[in-house]
């Protein structure tokens, strides 16, 4: 606002000493106001990825399905990073594998040695 007026009067000044006149900068700010910014989507951002089990419901009974998340030797239940599901389904699954421990389906120390071969649904390294 006072840099539109400082110029309004500046400009009023060169035009009574008829010095050369100014190019005009109010029309600039008016070209300023009509332009509208367009949104568009983000190139650079990476598709949001489902997890394995957005479409499968997770059952304390399915020990086959459960037990692809625990730690063969200790048992454990892995974490997010290693499973690579969404924050809903881990914990479904957490809960599901506690409730299946208390019920007596699965086993706490250890992974069933039936499901030993499943392939891994997760991206877990064991050795061999």
């Amino acid at each position: 606002m006072f840099a539109l007026r400082r110029l309004q009067r500046i400009k009023s000044v060169f035009s009574q000493h008829g010095l050369p006149r100014l190019r005009s900068l109010t029309s600039n700010v008016e070209q300023q106001k009509d332009d509208v910014l367009v949104k568009i989507e983000n190139p650079y951002k990476v598709p949001q990825k489902g997890c394995v089990l957005c479409n499968v419901t997770v059952d304390f009974k399915n020990i086959q399905l459960l037990s692809q998340f625990i730690s063969p030797h200790t048992g454990r239940i892995y974490g997010r990073y290693i499973t690579g599901l969404c924050g809903r389904k881990q914990k479904e699954v957490s809960k599901a594998i506690k409730k299946a421990h208390s019920m007596g389906f699965m086993s706490v120390t250890h992974k069933h040695p039936q499901f030993m071969m499943d392939p891994n649904i997760c991206s877990i390294k064991h050795l061999d």
